[in-house]
């Protein structure tokens, strides 16, 4: 499944992501207030998806392609998928556990906020209110 999306619609998924990694660093009341404006900047087909996978406890629900795999679940990505990914900036499902993957040089990034979360040691428990 490709979903089309700009660069900046793509960012504004990842401020959303990055969020979501701080949830039980940051008090409940400001958690949900920047929560709520940061969704309301995210495109409601990526809003969506977003929230699927994070309710089915996909998380970190946003990867990057990292040497030809899915950074989430570590399994090569067909070719025509990583392809699609490189050609134009868009997210992916990965075949496999169905996260969104991108190409890291289309947004910029390092690693995806999530990814830089799980590695300080930060985890996700339940799903989204």
């Amino acid at each position: 499944m490709r979903i089309e999306a700009t660069v900046q619609q793509i960012r504004d998924l990842f401020q959303l992501a990055e969020l979501d990694a701080q949830e039980h660093e940051l008090p409940p009341d400001v958690y949900r207030s920047r929560r709520e404006a940061s969704r309301s900047r995210v495109a409601s087909a990526l809003l969506e998806r977003y929230e699927r996978l994070i309710e089915a406890g996909r998380y970190p629900a946003l990867v990057a392609i990292d040497r030809g795999s899915c950074a989430g679940c570590h399994i090569r990505l067909p070719t025509m998928v990583e392809s699609h990914a490189r050609r134009s900036p868009c997210l992916l499902a990965c075949p496999s556990c169905r996260r969104l993957v991108y190409a890291r040089e289309h947004v910029g990034e390092e690693r995806s906020p999530p990814e830089a979360a799980r590695k300080k040691g930060a985890s996700r428990r339940g799903a989204r209110p």
